[in-house]
């Protein structure tokens, strides 16, 4: 992960909408009209994505996750990149 990325500080779009599911939880975006669906993992990373470095959500999932930092940084790159690409994210 590069070293930007690493201190980012992602935070949740206001203009999106969260709904838990048991699955997860669905997202509605109200300035695009449209509804994301994210996995229990993803959900993890939206629901970390509060102000906070991508290093520490990275810490966060391993923890969670009981997986090694390394596999978190690939869980979190990658559901950050969709989430960013959707305009979930500021």
């Amino acid at each position: 992960m590069t070293e930007l990325l690493e201190d980012a500080r992602p935070q949740r779009s206001q203009t999106v909408e969260s709904n838990d599911l048991t699955d997860g939880v669905v997202l509605y975006d109200s300035s695009s009209e449209v509804a994301h669906h994210l996995n229990p993992v993803a959900t993890l990373v939206w629901e970390l994505c509060d102000g906070r470095t991508v290093s520490d959500i990275v810490q966060a999932v391993s923890e969670v996750l009981e997986i090694p930092d390394h596999d978190a940084e690939s869980v979190v790159s990658e559901t950050y990149g969709q989430l960013s690409a959707s305009r979930l994210l500021v």
